[in-house]
């Protein structure tokens, strides 16, 4: 092991002197302290226009027509995600919906719990019967098996 000089601290004189000297010769300024309330004013302004954005950003505006119910149904052909890969099915179905979601056709959704092989449901919009079944043939689901049930919403 060598034995290292301690490092010494020079005076604070010093390094005050030489501040003075470089500020005084222009080679540096001295930082400006800027009063609380400009940042106060600057993170309020930050805030007003984000909720500004976000008040008035165009929604998707639903389709016209019917309200339908996508039934997905895990019954006895359905073959379960393996283990640890359920999140996988979870990602896609949820790509399928923000996709709906983008031209106005999707409402909302949500896993049902409980006793039965009801495990699923979409509230989706569409046009027509048509419509509704052009919707239903491109969900994810029906490559894991199960079956889908559509249903139209009477008001």
């Amino acid at each position: 092991m060598t034995n290292l000089p301690r490092e010494v601290q020079p005076p604070s004189a010093l390094e005050q002197r030489v501040v003075s000297t470089l500020v005084a010769a222009g080679l540096v300024r001295r930082r400006r302290e800027w009063p609380a309330w400009v940042a106060a004013a600057a993170v309020a302004t930050v805030i007003v226009l984000g909720f500004g954005v976000t008040m008035f950003r165009p929604k998707h505006t639903l389709v016209h027509g019917n309200t339908y119910a996508v039934l997905l149904y895990e019954d006895s052909t359905y073959r379960p995600a393996l283990a640890g890969h359920n999140g996988e099915r979870v990602a896609e179905l949820s790509r399928w919906a923000d996709s709906l979601d983008a031209v106005g056709e999707f409402e909302r959704a949500g896993r049902l719990v409980g006793p039965g092989p009801l495990g699923g449901l979409f509230i989706v919009r569409a046009a027509d019967d048509a419509g509704a079944a052009r919707i239903v043939a491109s969900c994810p689901f029906r490559k894991w098996g199960g079956h889908i049930e559509v249903k139209r919403f009477d008001p």
